[in-house]
């Protein structure tokens, strides 16, 4: 058989080979480079909160150091940007000393390090160089490993993202109302509803970017937060009923049409309102039972009735059933003046009349002051006085 020799060089396969289509092992990895990636990359950092494009999507930074941040926005598009040979199957990120101490690998396998070498991140372009080394093996018949090295400049310019974009500009998708049924909420309901929004957006938006609140509204009758996105509303109105219980309800208004897409476009109001009840209210059922509110929750209502003074616990469905409702009272602070078996005497500390109750089956001692409520003429100790 004859000799065959290359055609870019003119060496023998003898000497240079076994020739892969036509080439020799020199020429054949020179003309079929593995790294094929652009010499430059741009790539965009919102200067207001930090985010960049990961994947196409932006991102919020694991950094918000700044020298910090802008070598996380360089190295991602760095990476995104790596473009191989398209017989390259599998890429391994490696660091330089394991590199180094590759000699043989896989058909279709390659091995990549990279390094920042130089860089100036004092203002905006930042510019971050890399030098990237690369070794990788394309072909059955290669006896040497391609081994490549190519420097990739990257720079980060500044620039607003979307949700910056809208945030800045007033934009809001939705209204979140949280109110109270047949009440107006107290400052201390109002300061644990600010604070659990506030950790709540935190959450959210780690998934939603546009779960910001554009702003916080007081007002009389409860507290308006302006969402940038429904889904966001829906959330915080979710935990908020889980925290203090209440119901959820949804309206909604046209606010004009979209210019891409040209659909209506809707704001949406979500509504929570807040029980009725509050700790210390005084509730009686459809039996006539006596409570004193101890907690409200998601769950329910904690009680103390007032004739046993044991504790219950009543779920929402269970308050509902049971018509469970405010009761008209009048509180009194009174000292037990004398104990029977069956009676205890106070005296009112304002007018000081003195009343008998039938004794509850509760420790009393004589002397001490007691607030008791008076519903329609029957008075029930609620609490000694601390």
């Amino acid at each position: 058989m004859s000799e065959r020799f290359c055609y870019r060089c003119g060496i023998s396969e003898s000497e240079g080979g076994p020739l892969i289509d036509g080439l020799c092992q020199v020429c054949f990895r020179k003309e079929n480079p593995v790294l094929v990636m652009e010499d430059e990359i741009n790539t965009e950092l919102c200067q207001n909160c930090g985010s960049y494009k990961k994947k196409g999507v932006w991102v919020d930074p694991q950094n918000y150091e700044l020298d910090q941040l802008i070598f996380e926005v360089a190295e991602n598009a760095l990476l995104e940007n790596i473009t191989l040979d398209e017989r390259v199957r599998e890429i391994r990120i490696v660091s330089r000393e394991e590199l180094n101490e590759i000699e043989e690998l896989p058909v279709g396998v390659a091995y990549l390090s990279y390094e920042p070498v130089n860089w100036h991140i004092d203002y905006f372009p930042a510019i971050v160089i890399y030098e990237i080394e690369i070794k990788a093996r394309i072909h059955e018949l290669q006896r040497e490993l391609h081994y490549e090295k190519k420097t990739v400049t990257v720079y980060v310019r500044q620039t607003v993202c979307p949700r910056c974009q809208k945030f800045l500009g007033g934009y809001f998708e939705a209204i979140l109302q949280v109110r109270a049924e047949d009440r107006e909420l107290t400052k201390e309901e109002r300061d644990e509803i600010v604070k659990l929004v506030q950790e709540k957006v935190d959450e959210i938006m780690r998934r939603d970017r546009m779960g910001f609140i554009q702003d916080t509204v007081e007002l009389e009758e409860g507290i308006d937060f302006y969402m940038g996105s429904t889904r966001s509303a829906r959330k915080l109105a979710q935990a908020i009923r889980d925290r203090y219980g209440g119901t959820i309800s949804e309206a909604y208004e046209l606010v004009g049409l979209d210019r891409q897409t040209s659909k209506e476009v809707y704001r949406t109001s979500v509504s929570v309102r807040l029980p009725k009840f509050r700790k210390g209210d005084i509730v009686s059922d459809k039996n006539g039972n006596i409570y004193r509110v101890e907690e409200v929750n998601g769950k329910g209502m904690n009680l103390t009735n007032l004739s046993t003074h044991e504790s219950e616990h009543k779920d929402w469905k269970t308050i509902k059933r049971e018509r469970v409702e405010l009761v008209e009272h009048e509180r009194k602070e009174a000292m037990l003046t004398s104990l029977t078996p069956k009676e205890a005497q106070f005296m009112d500390m304002e007018s000081y009349e003195t009343f008998e109750i039938e004794r509850p089956e509760i420790d009393l001692k004589e002397g001490e002051i007691y607030r008791l409520v008076k519903i329609k003429g029957k008075y029930y100790i609620e609490s000694k006085k601390e």
